[in-house]
């Protein structure tokens, strides 16, 4: 048997790739009653190319041929990604994305308000923009998983929290939940912002940052426009019907679900000055989530001890990486070398530098 623990997008996505591997008798185990209950409910849904290390470049290119495939399902929408550099110039991460085949451009300031006038370029440096990136709808794609992980044969046990992995002699054998103990050799942890004290459990050291992110629903804004960040940031606004999302990320939550009202306050400033237009548009909707962000915001891939496989901490990339993700954790179970080379991503590294992530 084979153990996903987590059923947000990577462990939905996990369970639906071991089952097309054709790897039988899988329980995904999630606590909440329903899946994508975390930080998925709350994804804004970019599909993007434009990263700052290659290794998220090259998770963005391997998960393009299945976002692509399930365009019309997941209503993937190719609006363009335009990012904004506030402290640094574009041009050596468009350099590298070009390099790994990825046709981002460059664009000077100028170019940046020619391109899209109701922008405010006040303090941007440079900029980089490619068309092929987008959004697309994560509930739909999780969805997607979830129908074909079951119609293939895999079991999910909602309401159901697991308490703590279970090890003899160094070796994974199961896990302890609050109504029973299951025994396994193979358990994967996809469990997000839970993940580090189910590490702690197994003596490992997974280390989260609790970074609660704000998403504003933005009344009637209806002209088109591509998905806009910032960096360094995090803040973006992208369409959403005829309204705008706009989020940014919070501050370190020291106290789990603390207020953080000036955080809400420095979304909307940040909107107001970055967008003309947006005077009098109201705020429709405050939606606040808890991001599983690593220090280095890259995800955790690795194998550390026999028998447990983690894959979490994709620090707000995990919608838009979780075909590359179920596809290598699939890959991993079956003793197959990984399409991606993930030596970076192992628990204990050297942290990555990336500075773009929402």
């Amino acid at each position: 048997m084979i153990i996903i623990i987590g059923g947000g997008i990577i462990g939905v996505s996990i369970a639906f790739h071991l089952a097309q591997a054709g790897i039988k008798d899988i329980v995904l185990i999630e606590k909440e009653k329903l899946l994508g209950t975390g930080a998925t409910q709350y994804c804004s849904g970019g599909v993007r190319h434009q990263f700052t290390t290659p290794i998220n470049v090259l998770f963005s290119i391997e998960s393009m041929e299945t976002l692509n495939a399930l365009a019309n399902k997941i209503d993937y929408k190719k609006y363009g990604y335009l990012i904004l550099d506030m402290e640094t110039d574009s041009l050596p991460r468009v350099k590298m994305q070009n390099e790994l085949g990825v046709d981002s451009q460059y664009l000077t300031p100028t170019q940046i308000k020619e391109k899209f006038p109701f922008l405010n370029i006040d303090g941007v440096l440079s900029g980089s923009f490619f068309s092929e990136d987008g959004i697309a709808d994560p509930a739909s794609l999780l969805e997607y998983y979830e129908k074909e992980a079951k119609r293939a044969g895999v079991t999910f046990k909602l309401e159901t929290t697991v308490e703590e992995i279970l090890k003899d002699d160094n070796k994974v054998t199961g896990v302890k939940t609050n109504k029973e103990t299951i025994k396994s050799d193979c358990v994967i942890l996809a469990a997000g912002v839970d993940s580090p004290p189910l590490c702690l459990s197994l003596g490992l050291s997974l280390v989260m940052n609790k970074r609660r992110k704000y998403v504003l629903v933005i009344d009637g804004f209806k002209k088109p426009f591509p998905l806009v960040m910032e960096i360094p940031t995090g803040w973006y606004i992208k369409k959403e019907g005829d309204d705008a999302l706009v989020g940014m990320s919070g501050k370190l939550e020291e106290v789990d679900y603390e207020k953080q009202e000036e955080s809400t306050e420095e979304t909307i400033e940040a909107t107001m000055h970055r967008v003309k237009g947006l005077e009098d548009a109201g705020v429709k909707k405050v939606l606040s989530s808890m991001s599983d962000e690593t220090p280095d915001k890259h995800a955790v891939i690795d194998q550390p001890i026999p028998g447990l496989i983690i894959c979490t901490g994709f620090s707000g990339h995990g919608f838009m990486h979780s075909p590359a993700a179920g596809r290598i954790v699939a890959q991993m179970v079956k003793g197959e070398k990984p399409c991606i080379d993930i030596s970076c991503l192992k628990l204990d590294r050297t942290p990555i530098k990336e500075c773009i992530a929402i």
